[in-house]
């Protein structure tokens, strides 16, 4: 696990941004002359950008355990809220827009007919389910408002809190009756584990955040924060974990695990202190971004033919090109998000393993 740096950040944005400006030629100058070396050109900087972002990422200085300074009374006033993977949304977004350009590009000058038209149609319709369905997954309305709850009271001065210690990571394998008659659905949760005595919390928070956690924040003491108004929220409460050195993650956690410390650990927040965010990681992983770059060098290639001979490519098969260019780059992502994603994560920690059944089909 490597730390994120303003060059993996630069060179990342740049790859997303030449890949944007290669799908939006495609509307922008769709009645422009082939051969197409403005997407090309775009697409040939974004390869560049890839590599050296690849390259920066490998590079970074390693992911290493936070600073442990002297326990402290203080308690920062200011919590920092999570932050969107804004690289991981960009990203599918771009993909979801993949298919549309592809199909505008098959097109052509002319317009391709109606059978294309048509196509075009049902592309804008799955392209916008997929959006809001991708909108619907990586959205932390619910989880915000708990938080901004426990950070607001913490600005306000007072928040309950008591002293503890961050364990190990755990990733808890839960089985229950699935949708289908004798179907199991199967759902993963992740926290780390903090400890006041004899007594176990359970933080829970992404998978990603809660593995960055354990590398920095192992064995380490600070304070477990709890919202002043935690009787005004339902389920699970806001819970903060503030390591001595100043930076920390923010889950949520069962509130039968913390009432015992709801009504006598009020504890008054310093203004001269602010809570950080753990530091971002580099995102390249191999075995999550070697498919997908490979399903989209091999897209671009399948597309070359209708980019550099435009109308001199029969309708037919310019289309078929076109698809199979959308499929490449479809299922190389696929590939990359799907279990190289789960792997590569778990990897970067040595997680605790847990497997529990919902007690009506046990």
């Amino acid at each position: 696990m490597r730390r994120s740096t303003i060059t993996t950040r630069v060179l990342g944005g740049s790859a997303l941004a030449c890949v944007a400006v290669a799908l939006a030629l495609v509307f922008v100058r769709y009645d422009a002359p082939a051969p197409r070396t403005d997407i090309l050109a775009a697409l040939g900087l974004a390869a560049v950008a890839v590599a050296g972002w690849a390259l920066a990422c490998r590079t970074a200085p390693a992911l290493g355990p936070a600073p442990t300074p002297e326990p402290s009374d203080s308690l920062p006033r200011r919590l920092p809220l999570p932050k969107r993977d804004l690289g991981t949304v960009i990203g599918f977004l771009l993909l979801a827009l993949t298919p549309y350009s592809a199909h505008r590009l098959a097109q052509g000058p002319g317009g391709g007919g109606v059978f294309l038209g048509l196509v075009g149609l049902l592309l804008v319709v799955v392209t916008v389910k997929a959006m809001l369905f991708a909108r619907k997954a990586t959205t932390m309305k619910q989880r915000l408002q708990k938080l901004k709850v426990l950070a607001e009271d913490a600005e306000q001065g007072e928040v309950y809190a008591v002293r503890v210690r961050a364990g190990e990571p755990v990733r808890m394998r839960f089985s229950e009756r699935g949708d289908k008659p004798g179907a199991v659905d199967v759902s993963y949760w992740h926290w780390i584990v903090l400890r006041e005595g004899a007594r176990e919390i359970r933080l829970a928070a992404p998978r990603e955040d809660v593995a960055r956690a354990a590398v920095r924040f192992g064995g380490q003491e600070g304070w477990l924060y709890l919202p002043k108004r935690w009787k005004l929220i339902d389920d699970e409460l806001p819970t903060a974990f503030v390591a001595d050195g100043g930076e920390a993650l923010l889950g949520l956690t069962d509130p039968d695990e913390v009432r015992a410390y709801l009504v006598k650990d009020l504890r008054t927040t310093s203004p001269d202190c602010t809570a950080r965010r753990v530091p971002s990681t580099a995102k390249f992983r191999a075995p999550v971004h070697l498919p997908l770059l490979g399903g989209a060098l091999l897209g671009t290639l399948l597309a070359l033919p209708v980019l550099l001979l435009g109308d001199d490519v029969p309708t037919a098969a310019a289309w078929f090109l076109c698809a199979l260019a959308v499929g490449s780059a479809v299922t190389g992502a696929l590939r990359g998000g799907g279990d190289g994603a789960t792997r590569a994560v778990l990897s970067d920690v040595a997680w605790t393993q847990q497997d529990e059944t919902d007690p009506s089909i046990a």
